[in-house]
This record gives C-alpha cells, structure tokens and sequence, in this order.
C-alpha cells in the first residue's frame, strides 16, 4: 500500500504493495505503488522532520501528500454495516496511504516503509521495500506511471476465508478495498545520468484489480492511513478462484 497499486514487476515482486509466497508461477503477486515523479519543488510537511524520523523518514515528504481527492474514483460501498460517511472515509485513507508508499519509494525511503506503520504485516510492504533498495544499490530512482483508478469498493471479508490468508503471511481483517484500475503502468528506472531502463509494462486498459484488506488508522504526522494487512492481485486466476467473489469487479 498500490502500487499503488499502488504493477512493476521485479523478479516476484509486483509494484505497488506486496509479495506472497504463492506469487511467483501463477500465484497472487500484488503490486507495488508509485506514481511519476512532480515537476516542481514540493512544500515539505509542516510537522517537522522530528516528527517524520520517528518513522524511519530521512527527510520530510511532501505536504500535499496529507491532503487527498477522489476526483472521478467510485467509492463504491458493498460491506454490511459500513456507512457511505465511513467507506468515503476508508477510500480516502487508501489514497493517502498509496501516496507515502509511493514517496517512498521514489525517495529511497525503505526504514520508512518498516517504521511507518502502513502495513500490519511484513510481506505487505516487503516488495515496496526491496523496489527502492534495488534501484538505490542500482544508482536510480524509480519511477512508475501509476494506473487509473475508476472503483474503490469497500467488501467484507468472510472469517472462513482467515486461514487463506494466514497461510501466505497476511492478517485477515474484516473489510477490503477492491481496486478497479486499469494500465497503462510502466515502471522505469533513472539513473545518474537520466539514462532509463524500461523494467516492466502493462499496456492500457488492461486489468490492475487488487484487493488490500485493512482498517482505519490514525498515523500522525500523516493523518488518517488505510492500514494494509493484506495485498491481493486479482488479476491472477489463483486469487479469484481463492478469494471469489471479492476479486469479482
């Protein structure tokens, strides 16, 4: 938490949230989310880098990022029990999440990442993780055209689906958002000398379903975050067969 997607493949990994151990070989490989990178200078946080250390961030991110829209994204609500206020809510704080992993990502932020608290469970962020630390050790930066979002749609989460998700490393919550997003995603990574290497392409209007299981979350300095415990690629016939109807779009 997205890729974002918030899908860059590297080796197992998908870009924008996570790897599983069924990933690789037709298994569920969620992705890893960023987006490309901003033209002008951004306005640091107004919290302070104190206050972003404590997190594991060399440096203060973008204001902007505390700040989030939903412009044309659905928010769709399909859970028991959850108002339409409430899944708004949930729907902006997976935005507000998908956009710190990607700062870090793109700003080689990886103790950030472990320290943020954005993800319940290693595997969530394992592959955003080893994203920014590859290209680092590579002398790049990366930078992904994110997907476009259409849907986030809120889903429950039956309890009997809890040991498939424990058996790949995630925590079972009782609600998911569902991403109905489609490509074009082309991750590229920019070296020194501003040569790029392509390393993955899905071309547009090709599928980037995902399902991020999770709850609501105070992080200060960051706001309300959707905490991921659980990334799902549903676009690998793996996950709909294992998780169906929730990977359905």
């Amino acid at each position: 938490m997205p890729p974002a997607r918030w899908r860059a493949l590297i080796g197992c990994f998908v870009a924008t949230g996570v790897v599983v151990t069924a990933g690789c070989g037709g298994g569920s490989t969620p992705p890893v989310r960023a987006r490309t990178t901003a033209t002008a200078a951004p306005t640091p946080s107004a919290a302070g880098l104190a206050a972003w250390q404590k997190l594991g961030a060399t440096q203060a991110p973008p204001a902007s990022l505390e700040q989030v829209s939903l412009g044309s994204i659905q928010v769709v609500d399909q859970a028991s029990g959850v108002s339409a206020t409430d899944a708004r809510a949930w729907a902006e704080a997976f935005l507000r999440t998908f956009g710190y992993v990607d700062w870090a990502v793109r700003n080689d932020q990886e103790a950030f990442l472990v320290q943020s608290g954005l993800g319940t469970t290693a595997p969530v962020l394992e592959p955003n993780v080893a994203q920014a630390e590859q290209a680092r050790l590579a002398g790049a930066r990366v930078v992904i055209q994110q997907e476009t979002m259409r849907r986030l749609v809120i889903r429950t989460v039956p309890q009997r689906l809890q040991p498939t998700f424990q058996n790949v490393g995630f925590t079972w919550t009782q609600y998911a958002i569902f991403i109905d997003a489609v490509g074009p995603i082309t991750t590229t990574w920019v070296d020194g000398q501003g040569r790029q290497t392509v390393k993955s392409q899905i071309p547009a209007g090709a599928a980037a379903f995902e399902l991020v299981g999770g709850q609501l979350g105070r992080k200060d300095p960051m706001g309300d975050v959707w905490v991921m415990s659980a990334d799902w690629d549903c676009t690998s016939t793996n996950a709909r067969q294992a998780l169906a109807p929730l990977c359905d779009p």
